[in-house]
């Protein structure tokens, strides 16, 4: 498996900085400061809704996050959608390989994702498969869930897991391709620094995304979490 560098977002340890990991996920990044603690009871049923964000980590030392710019967005939009009237746009202009580069380009660390509020505090197991239905290109790394979760009971993000689109398919119609996994079973995890995964069903969701950071435009509808469906500002 071939290696790239992954970002770990301010907010999730005290001197942000770039480690190793594998080609199919690319980045940690997606949340930064909107990382918030796990809520300690989970609510049940399970009430979903997309939270567009984007944001940029610039070089050369990509360790202080800004806002939604020129290289990366996410909105709403009722241009394109699967079911209802609308979707989430999340694209980006800046490759990401530039970042691999000597002078890596302003953007090459760009994110935009759709957050999947209303997760925080349930355990993996609960959470059960997650999915989503993306007009766009299925990637392995773009897009994908990540995973933020918590280990010891304190609230906070003790790892991240990835879940690519193209390793999970579960139908494709017309425009749109439609992506299954089991939040148990990611692609890749691993415990902040980079240490062994220890995700496991006890596990609690601190945040779950669905994140792009590669090149490319997307519509990201139909996001399914906790035995529940979202695609719509309201929720619905």
């Amino acid at each position: 498996m071939t290696i790239r560098w992954t970002l770990l977002p301010a907010a999730m340890v005290a001197l942000p900085f770039l480690v190793n990991a594998c080609v199919n996920e690319p980045t940690t990044a997606g949340t930064g400061s909107r990382l918030s603690a796990a809520r300690v009871v989970a609510v049940d049923p399970v009430s979903l809704k997309l939270d567009p964000t984007a944001g940029n980590f610039p070089p050369p030392a990509f360790l202080r996050e800004t806002g939604n710019g020129p290289y990366s967005q996410a909105k709403w939009t009722n241009k394109v959608a699967l079911d209802g009237k609308f979707s989430v746009l999340l694209e980006k202009s800046v490759d990401f390989a530039s970042c691999n580069t000597t002078t890596p380009e302003n953007g090459c660390a760009a994110f935009a994702a759709a957050i999947v509020t209303g997760v925080e505090g349930i355990t993996i197991a609960d959470l059960g498969d997650i999915g989503f239905s993306v007009n766009g290109d299925c990637r392995a790394g773009s897009p994908r869930f990540n995973l933020l979760y918590d280990t010891d009971g304190d609230g906070q993000a003790d790892g991240v897991a990835f879940y690519g689109c193209a390793a999970h398919v579960s139908v494709s119609v017309a425009d749109w391709t439609s992506m299954t996994a089991t939040a148990a079973a990611p692609d890749f995890c691993y415990t902040f620094p980079s240490d062994a995964c220890t995700l496991t069903p006890a596990s609690t969701v601190v945040e779950l995304s669905v994140l792009v950071d590669e090149k490319g435009t997307w519509h990201i509808d139909r996001v399914q979490a906790a035995g529940s469906t979202t695609g719509e500002p309201n929720g619905t």
